[in-house]
């Protein structure tokens, strides 16, 4: 089995610090490049979990719940822990002890008793998920073809749901997965009324800065990549995420410049401009990563629009409109591969504002140029490790503000 060398090294300074700690997955899963790893410690323990996750290079992730989460980006991946103090399942509550005293350690890492774990996943799948992934299946076979009664706690909770555990452990020994999963009793969550939105929204401002996200602008030419990257970003970054078009032509600006009246145009563009980074403040504000799609800061670089000198003049200043992101993430390719990605300009003209691109760099600000000559997931790999160290440095310096 292989792990990560984050959680090896996690796992070990719990083991060197006396913390009494289980999986509440099968530990065959932590080889998995997906997923997060659910670990349960008794709730005295939690706390010190913190800090000797902070210590192995782990962020405490603001997330409303009980629960403490802790992140860390390396090797191209994220590794994300949901460490919990009881086993909270299919609406009910498992005691931390209770669950920690039948742990068995196989090659330094513990999981539940074989009755326990089996009806962890099962509850999950068939009550929580309405699912089971396939990384799971092998293990729920396994253990129901080896299950032998058990545990009252977690039957009781599926006889409450009206799910019977003898059918439901002797389709998962045959593995008849769609069997199975028709003893299912999920539904997904109706959506939420309008009451129950504005609340969800008040209790995510409630948790203040230290819970802000962070807003980061993705620029470059034409054809070096940018919606791939930004659409590739919001699949894969873990917290949730916001896109939001920022560009200096597209959306309503048009309709700003058939106003004609040249001090008009310039503060209605600066109105939409504004009413565009407001909507991404306020996503940042509750927890959001706020993906920028182009910024005002493209107007450092010659448009591929014929404009007049007050046009030109015009887009600037514009530049200066609105505050800048957290970071900018800026695509570097050459132009002939710009071109032959998406051909729209000539490569010469690409190159000229490649050139632009990186004359930023030199103005300051908080800005990061990726090879964009690379394939799309190195380049998200690259991207998603500079968002997360911005991400850690900003919740540091809330944190001690």
């Amino acid at each position: 089995m292989s792990v990560p060398a984050a959680l090896t090294a996690l796992f070990g300074a719990l083991d060197d610090a006396g913390i009494e700690w289980t999986l509440l997955r099968p530990r065959a899963s932590l080889a998995e490049p997906a997923g997060d790893v659910d670990v349960l410690v008794a709730p005295g323990d939690v706390a010190q979990v913190r800090d000797i996750g902070g210590a192995q290079g782990f962020l405490a992730v603001p997330v409303p719940g009980p629960d403490l989460h802790l992140a860390r980006h390396d090797g191209g991946r994220f590794t994300w822990v949901h460490v919990q103090d009881a086993l909270r399942i299919a609406g009910g509550t498992m005691p931390a002890a209770a669950v920690l005293a039948g742990a068995v350690r196989e090659d330094g890492v513990p999981e539940p008793a074989g009755d326990v774990l089996l009806w962890i996943l099962l509850l999950r799948a068939l009550v929580d998920k309405g699912t089971l992934p396939e990384r799971h299946r092998a293990a729920v076979e396994r253990l129901a073809g080896d299950w032998g009664g058990g545990p009252p706690a977690l039957l009781a909770l599926a006889r409450r749901h009206g799910i019977a555990p003898d059918a439901a452990v002797a389709a998962a020994a045959a593995g008849d997965w769609p069997g199975l999963l028709a003893l299912a009793v999920h539904r997904p969550a109706p959506p939420r009324r309008l009451p129950a939105r504005l609340a969800a929204i008040a209790a995510d401002l409630r948790r203040g800065r230290d819970a802000w996200g962070i807003t980061v602008a993705v620029l470059g030419p034409d054809g070096a990549g940018k919606t791939t990257l930004v659409d590739g970003l919001a699949a894969s970054l873990p917290l949730p995420t916001r896109i939001q078009y920022m560009g200096l032509t597209g959306g309503n600006l048009p309709r700003a410049d058939r106003l004609r009246v040249p001090g008009l145009v310039f503060a209605a563009r600066v109105a939409l401009l504004w009413s565009r980074w407001l909507r991404g403040a306020f996503f940042r504000a509750r927890g959001r990563i706020v993906l920028f799609d182009r910024y005002v800061l493209d107007g450092a670089v010659p448009s591929g629009m014929r404009l007049t000198p007050a046009g030109r003049l015009s887009r600037r200043a514009q530049r200066w409109a609105v505050p800048a992101p957290d970071l900018a993430l800026v695509l570097d390719a050459s132009g002939a591969t710009m071109h032959a990605r998406k051909g729209e300009y000539d490569p010469a003209v690409l190159e000229r504002w490649r050139a632009a691109y990186a004359r930023l760099r030199a103005r300051g600000g908080r800005l990061v140029v990726l090879d964009a000559e690379q394939p799309a997931d190195r380049v998200r790999a690259a991207a998603e490790a500079a968002i997360w160290r911005r991400y850690a440095e900003l919740r540091h310096r809330r944190a001690a503000a």
